[in-house]
């Protein structure tokens, strides 16, 4: 049976998608000191057994409106995340274990063999229901149109790297099943 998330998690995972837009800040700046209340990366629960750490939050210049995020994502076996969507573009690889990827709304794209050089061919996927075991190397993206969950699949835990570029000043992960507040500082952050 699979582990479904509370609200107070996802607060927690929004805030700490939140601490990038701290950083965000501090690499706009260009301030190569750091400040001496910095800490060490935070990991925080998402849900049980399911991780998350960010390591970086940047304004791009390219795509105006829009913040890059680092992060890493860890999946203990049979941990799972429930139905949820992000702000824009998401590019995720499976770095160790086996990634379970189910997919509710949208379209997303799979590359076996991404972290090889692998380009293609890409596998669609468009029906509601799909899921998708993806083994190291292998990478997984999407718009901000695509509802999934995910869980850690093997006996070992999953380790997926993200790459986020989202909406600034939208939250960063949105439950399907909730209704947030777009404008609560936790839910938004600075752009």
């Amino acid at each position: 049976m699979r582990r479904q998330i509370g609200r107070a998690p996802v607060v927690a995972a929004i805030a700490l998608f939140a601490m990038g837009a701290v950083l965000t800040g501090r690499v706009a700046a260009q301030d190569t000191t750091p400040p001496a209340d910095t800490a060490a990366i935070a990991v925080v629960e998402l849900a049980p057994g399911v991780t998350a750490e960010v390591f970086a939050g940047a304004p791009s210049d390219r795509a105006p409106g829009q913040t890059l995020y680092l992060a890493r994502f860890v999946f203990q076996p049979g941990a799972d995340f429930s139905a949820h969507s992000h702000p824009g573009t998401v590019a995720l690889g499976v770095a160790e274990g086996r990634f379970g990827w189910t997919l509710v709304a949208g379209t997303a794209s799979v590359i076996r063999g991404a972290a090889g050089g692998a380009t293609g061919p890409a596998e669609e996927l468009t029906v509601p229901g799909t899921e998708v075991i993806l083994e190291p190397g292998d990478a997984i993206y999407y718009e901000d149109d695509v509802v999934h969950t995910a869980r850690g699949a093997g006996e070992e835990p999953a380790v997926v790297q993200g790459t986020l570029l989202l909406t600034t000043g939208e939250p960063l992960l949105m439950p399907s099943d909730m209704d947030m507040d777009m404008g609560s500082p936790v839910a938004s952050p600075a752009s």
